[in-house]
């Protein structure tokens, strides 16, 4: 390799090496200037207030993990002190937690109670939302500082929330619990009913089981029946064939706790939407986003194989059939379309189901 101030002569190596001086101080002078912001100064740019700040909490069991202008900090996960944090803040302020299992309602509901605004974020939203920022860690710490970043970047687009009705919570926990124990029912007959010396063992344990479902059920109605005129309108979806109890029971739960706009809404909100994946000329696969509730879509789908065979759906699902579908796409095709004709009889209070007024049933004549 060889020298660079060979064959340069002494006046230019000079001149050069003052242009590169020069050039070093300006780009200094930029990067100072430029430098990236830290979390307490973004709450000052933008005609942000005092009155609008935004706080990052990363939810556990016993603490949380709370990333705020004022820096970071930890406090236990009870009542008592998210009372006492809460009002170390101004009234107004945005607060994000992920859904973490049933912890992060204590602070949620808290929080709205003191006059914050409060998004309960997805932790597949924040996890995508992370890895895209290029996050190299993850501690408590630095997810609460990336949620608190995310709200203030997204809120606009966030839907606040609003804490459910004692009742409707309760229902909301029976139904997740129910589907957990129909699940691990159906994992136990499936892994030992195959083994002789078990048989009578396993007969007795979903005999069990099956007792206990009776009794969640039992439960379930119950509360349905607590509240004034909802039992009626759970009868109501159930006229829709394919609709049964359980299915309609997490339907009036969802409709009367969520304001949806219309039933594109509601199908987007259970996740029976197809997502599109297109780029350019190329029109790519259409999946089902499977957002919300998982035990819903799985109640739907169910509902979808029960309709398929009545003689109002049957026509339609055969025509599915004869086409471009394959039989789990038909069936998701029904799933979408029951919850569509249930969102709109929840619409229509009083309005039975009636199958001529459906135009992909006009097959039945």
């Amino acid at each position: 390799m060889t020298d660079l101030t060979e064959n340069t002569s002494p006046s230019r190596l000079a001149g050069s090496m003052k242009n590169l001086a020069a050039n070093r101080r300006f780009v200094h002078k930029l990067t100072r200037k430029a430098r990236h912001p830290d979390f307490s100064s973004l709450f000052s740019i933008g005609g942000l207030m005092a009155s609008e700040m935004f706080v990052g909490i990363d939810v556990a069991s016993r603490e949380l993990v709370i990333s705020s202008p004022q820096g970071l900090t930890t406090i236990t996960n009870t009542q008592a002190a998210i009372e006492a944090w809460l009002m170390g803040l101004p009234a107004g302020s945005h607060i994000g937690v992920e859904a973490t299992s049933h912890y992060h309602e204590l602070v949620a509901d808290r929080a709205v109670l003191a006059g914050m605004v409060v998004y309960v974020l997805n932790p597949r939203d924040t996890r995508h939302y992370m890895l895209g920022l290029g996050r190299r860690s993850k501690t408590d710490r630095v997810d609460a500082g990336m949620i608190q970043r995310l709200i203030l970047a997204e809120h606009a687009q966030l839907r606040p929330y609003q804490p459910a009705a004692a009742v409707h919570r309760q229902l909301a926990l029976l139904q997740r619990r129910r589907g957990s124990v129909v699940g691990h029912r159906q994992a136990l007959h499936k892994a030992l009913r195959q083994i002789g010396i078990l048989a009578t063992v396993l007969d007795q344990t979903l005999a069990a089981l099956d007792t206990l479902i009776a009794q969640i059920d039992q439960q379930l109605d119950t509360l349905l029946n607590s509240q004034e005129g909802l039992a009626k309108e759970a009868r109501r979806l159930e006229t829709v064939p394919g609709i049964g109890r359980q299915t309609s029971t997490q339907l009036v739960t969802l409709f009367k706790r969520v304001d949806l706009a219309n039933s594109d809404a509601a199908v987007a909100f259970v996740g029976l939407d197809p997502r599109a994946c297109d780029s350019g000329q190329k029109s790519g696969r259409r999946r089902l986003s499977k957002r919300g509730s998982a035990e819903l879509r799985r109640l739907l789908y169910n509902c979808a194989q029960a309709a398929a065979r009545t003689v109002a759906w049957k026509p339609y699902y055969a025509q599915l059939k004869s086409g471009k579908f394959s039989t789990t796409q038909a069936l998701v095709i029904i799933a979408r379309k029951l919850l569509r004709i249930a969102f709109s009889l929840w619409q229509q209070p009083g309005i039975l189901f009636n199958a001529q007024k459906v135009a992909c049933l006009g097959l039945t004549g």
